[in-house]
This record gives C-alpha cells, structure tokens and sequence, in this order.
C-alpha cells in the first residue's frame, strides 16, 4: 500500500469533521483511514488512494464553506517506513467502529 497517497485534512470541531470526512469520502474514490480527535475540539480525517483521487477529495473538502478546516496534506508516496509508525493503514474494521 505504499505506492497510494495520503491525505489529511484537519478541522475544529466534530461536526465539522464529520461533514470533511464525508466529503472526503464522496468526492472521490478513497479510502477513509481514521478520523481522531486530537485535543482541544481539533479533529484529523485521513484517507488512502490513488494520488488524483486523494488530490481530488482534498480540494473538495477545502471548498467546504461554513466549516473551520485549520490545515491539510497530501503526502503522494509516503515511504513504508511510516505505515509503521503513523496511524495511516487502512483498518481492517467498520469504519464507523472508530468514529463514534
């Protein structure tokens, strides 16, 4: 899996995470890696795909109005090293079972 992208889109709120995540996720064909809180009502959605497709639903989560989005990254071939280190594997269970 190291040859997809990651992309990370951080926002204030959960709401507001909750509205990037799906649009994340509807924008483009990715993959939804973790949605986690991160302290002081800051969020970070991630996601894995191809490089257009993670580009692509980046920008459309950006274009969101009405949503405090503090920062996002696209990191296009993160070396193997990181999957060891940072939580951007995709899981192996429900997405839903770590958002809530």
């Amino acid at each position: 899996m190291a040859a997809e992208a990651v992309g990370m889109v951080q926002v204030l709120g959960y709401p507001a995470a909750l509205a990037v995540a799906d649009t994340l996720v509807k924008a483009a064909q990715v993959t939804l890696v973790s949605c986690e809180g991160i302290g002081a009502g800051y969020w970070t959605v991630v996601i894995r795909g191809e490089v257009a497709d993670v580009n692509a639903a980046v920008r459309a989560a950006r274009s969101l109005s009405g949503h405090a989005i503090i920062s996002h990254q696209i990191i296009a071939r993160p070396d193997g090293n990181l999957e060891q280190v940072l939580p951007i594997v995709v899981p192996q269970q429900p997405p839903e079972d770590f958002l809530l």
